[in-house]
């Protein structure tokens, strides 16, 4: 069920141009079906964030990858156990991975919110199928109702917000007891010097990049992949042709496939407004807290694989 994500009450009035809801008197924009629930409720760093990842990383549909198989590698049997049922995606891009979920038959239905503007693209494109629900929405005040969903999967998006906690607690609420929940974060990569000492680097450029325009910004990322190629990708792929597959798994950016495969991945790191980076501790003890059970909790040289149960 749709409530205010301000009040959380369900009682909403649809009218032409938007849905008023009579408890706090919030106004949300509305377009046929579609909703953004953001429309009063947006900040700078929603702005930010609109701006890098609703309008420009992805502003073709489809046009990212398939997530959803990094996570399905990591939990198979929880996979195969849980996929079914009402499932929500937090932060679903280009729809890449809304599109697989939607045609998987132990799903019944999918909805999927974003931040960002091509929200609506998406809820144009996927209009006629009746299985999916397409809202523009903020990770950290979801508009449905209590304990609504079976499953919850997010690639990469709590570690942007300014609250992953306040994710995580918004997560638990609208899950159904004994509901799923498949997350990947960003790991500090403490035990790893390349990668902890390329995140100084990092947070360092973050801190520049932000005094400079935001078409400055992508020009440099741009520019950027290529050598991030020849530094640390091509290499890693020589040390793994080599037999030294684990050593290889330690370099920073070690997936980049051609020079200019890593564009995306240097946004996403140094134009993002926010980015958490956790420990595996730090998880156990802040999921644990909130009252998930059952946490499974796999670090790995690109970031931190989670499933757990509600």
């Amino acid at each position: 069920m749709i409530v205010c994500p301000e009040c959380l009450n369900s009682r909403l009035k649809d009218q032409i141009n938007n849905i008023l809801c009579l408890s706090c008197k919030k106004e949300y924009f509305k377009k046929n079906k579609f909703i953004d629930f953001t429309s009063s409720n947006s900040n700078n760093t929603e702005d930010i964030a609109n701006k890098l990842w609703g309008e420009d990383l992805f502003n073709k549909l489809f046009s990212t990858p398939k997530h959803y198989i990094n996570i399905k590698n990591e939990f198979q049997d929880d996979w195969r156990n849980f996929l079914k049922g009402k499932l929500i995606e937090i932060g679903c891009g280009s729809g890449s991975d809304t599109k697989y979920f939607s045609d998987f038959s132990n799903i019944t239905h999918v909805t999927s919110i974003d931040i960002g503007k091509n929200t609506y693209n998406l809820y144009k494109y996927f209009k006629n199928r009746m299985n999916i629900n397409i809202y523009r929405a903020s990770a950290l005040s979801l508009p449905f109702s209590n304990n609504n969903f079976d499953i919850l999967y997010s690639y990469g998006v709590f570690h942007h917000t300014t609250n992953p906690k306040k994710c995580f607690e918004e997560a638990h609420r609208v899950l159904k007891n004994n509901g799923a929940m498949y997350i990947y974060l960003y790991s500090d990569h403490k035990n790893n010097l390349f990668k902890y000492c390329g995140i100084k680097i990092e947070k360092y450029m973050m801190f520049l990049m932000k005094k400079l325009s935001f078409r400055i910004q992508n020009i440099i990322c741009f520019l950027l992949s290529p050598f991030m190629w020849l530094v640390f990708s091509l290499p890693s792929f020589l040390i793994k042709i080599l037999g030294f597959e684990e050593f290889a798994k330690k370099i920073p950016m070690n997936w980049g496939t051609h020079p200019f495969s890593l564009v995306n991945d240097l946004k996403d790191r140094l134009m993002a407004p926010i980015n958490h980076r956790f420990t595996k501790n730090e998880l156990y003890k802040m999921l644990d807290g909130i009252g998930f059970k059952n946490l499974k909790i796999n670090e790995k040289s690109t970031g931190i694989f989670l499933f757990c149960n509600k």
